[in-house]
């Protein structure tokens, strides 16, 4: 027996000899059609040794032979012996005739040195050629649908990944790996969080996040999903909706979870705001039921209260707890009145506001009460059209919020109040360098009665968003602990389309420089 090492891969043994096999055919017909795609095919290469087809021998008319051999150069004998004599280096005989007779012959007359591969065997050798072009053709079936779902799960704009039990990547979408700016190839084999990104390109996670409905899956087997909140690179609250689908093998083990993260971040606004929208009704109708059945006698409770520190009766003891009843009637009528006032629509009276402007005023007037304090108010503006609003509530809204960056640097600091026209609106950025909010308030700042403050009563924020979405714009929050707050209220410009299409700039505002406030 012939030894046999790895070394030697590069060979193939068949009927115990070693390649190359030189071959004469006995026969005609689709035997030799399949035998010449054997031979010449690229696909059985790999699988067989070197043959070589030298000769064929049969007793017909020469031109039918050509016409099985499809072009292969090939020369034909009329018997099997004449092809011997001429091709000594034949070292392989096959016969495809089926004629048992014709075997019987060869077997006795082919000389030592030349096998012989008979018809019962070739019909084997045809069953694995037709084996493999089935192969083939599903192999090429396969790789389309492969390439077809791929191409569909690459389309997809949510971020997919395809996770081991342990969390490392072993494919993921087009979407993950370049949002990441890397390569597909360089993420296959890291840990997830590798490759996961928000919107923006900033890290998802720094871990396998104990809050990613991966691990229950792991735990369940089925599908689980959570949902997530994270702080972009802007400072900007996002929502995302965690998904991970068990992927099971044929034996019904699971060998890997999909996890796919969902960006609802415009989605959640919608959803707060029409929230938002339902509960100012409900406090509009319980602000009226307020001021008629609270306030009346409220007023009384008060009337008696101031009435009685006007009675000289009184002992200093008794004059401190009237005085303590007037105090808070009085701290409660204001409540009262802020939740009529934050109930009540906003009038709108079509006005075309300079914005610049307003802000010009605001910050002067609030310069001259805390420009002393350690507090410099810079106005940053270029050319902008007016806004549609009410200049006293816009107002409002900017000194707000200036109190609210106030309040968030104790020790003084900047406060720039920013404008710019961007994506056809009016954007006033309000930007402190205060002590910024953690994400667990950035999601709720915006709800009614919801405050940090001791002695707030949760409406400032809550009034300017309702303000300025009466007035058809949007107010937006971001924010990071330690690193300050920017409140951005943007507003619709009012724009006088001339007859070529372009901005009437008459009616814009006008030019206005940075302009820093004295402290």
């Amino acid at each position: 027996m012939n030894d046999f090492s790895y070394e030697n891969m590069g060979f193939c043994y068949w009927n115990g000899a070693l390649g190359p096999f030189n071959i004469g055919v006995v026969g005609v017909g689709n035997g030799l059609k399949v035998l010449v795609d054997i031979i010449y095919n690229e696909a059985f290469r790999e699988f067989l040794p070197e043959i070589r087809l030298l000769a064929v021998s049969h007793e017909g008319e020469t031109e039918t032979v050509l016409r099985e051999l499809d072009g292969v150069s090939c020369p034909v004998y009329a018997t099997w012996a004449e092809m011997l004599d001429m091709h000594p280096e034949i070292n392989l005989v096959v016969e495809i005739t089926g004629n048992r007779s014709t075997r019987c012959r060869l077997r006795q007359s082919l000389p030592e040195r030349v096998s012989l591969m008979d018809h019962r065997e070739f019909v084997f050798l045809c069953g694995l050629h037709d084996m493999a072009l089935v192969k083939s053709n599903y192999m090429n079936h396969l790789d389309h649908q492969r390439t077809l779902l791929q191409s569909i799960i690459d389309e997809i704009r949510e971020d997919i990944f395809l996770l081991d039990k342990n969390g490392i990547i072993t494919d993921l979408n087009r979407m993950v790996w370049q949002r990441a700016g890397v390569s597909r190839k360089e993420l296959l084999g890291k840990p997830c969080w590798h490759a996961a990104r928000l919107r923006d390109g900033s890290i998802f996670c720094n871990d396998l996040d104990s809050a990613c409905p991966f691990h229950a899956t792991l735990k369940s087997g089925k599908k689980e999903e959570s949902l997530v909140t994270r702080i972009n690179g802007n400072g900007l609250l996002q929502y995302y909706r965690l998904y991970a689908y068990p992927i099971y093998d044929i034996r019904g083990n699971m060998t890997h979870v999909m996890v796919m993260h969902r960006d609802i971040t415009e989605r959640t606004h919608r959803e707060k705001f029409q929230h938002q929208r339902d509960k100012f009704a409900i406090i509009g109708e319980m602000s009226t039921y307020l001021a008629h059945e609270i306030r009346n006698p409220l007023f009384a409770v008060g009337g008696f209260a101031n009435s009685l520190l006007k009675s000289s009766n009184l002992d200093a003891k008794d004059r401190e707890k009237a005085q303590i009843i007037v105090d808070e009637t009085q701290r409660l009528d204001r409540m009262l009145s802020n939740m009529l006032n934050f109930a009540r629509p906003t009038r709108f009276g079509g006005e075309n506001v300079d914005i610049v402007n307003v802000c010009q005023d605001v910050a002067e007037l609030m310069a001259v009460g805390y420009g002393k304090q350690g507090y410099s108010i810079e106005v940053k503006a270029s050319s902008l059209p007016p806004v549609k609003g009410e200049a006293d509530a816009l107002k409002q809204c900017i000194v707000n919020l200036i109190k609210n960056s106030i309040e968030a640097m104790p020790d003084g600091g900047a406060i720039l109040l920013d404008l710019v026209l961007e994506n056809g609106e009016v954007v006033l950025n309000v930007k402190d360098s205060g002590v910024g909010m953690a994400e667990q308030e950035l999601g709720k700042v915006f709800n009614p009665f919801y405050s940090t403050k001791e002695d707030g009563n949760g409406l400032g924020l809550a009034m300017i968003k309702k303000i300025v979405e009466d007035f058809g714009g949007t107010v937006e929050i971001a924010s990071k602990s330690g690193h300050g707050t920017t409140v951005s209220m943007r507003l619709l410009p009012v724009l006088d389309v001339e007859s070529d299409g372009g901005v009437n700039e008459e009616n814009s505002a006008p030019q206005a420089e940075a302009v820093s406030l004295p402290e």
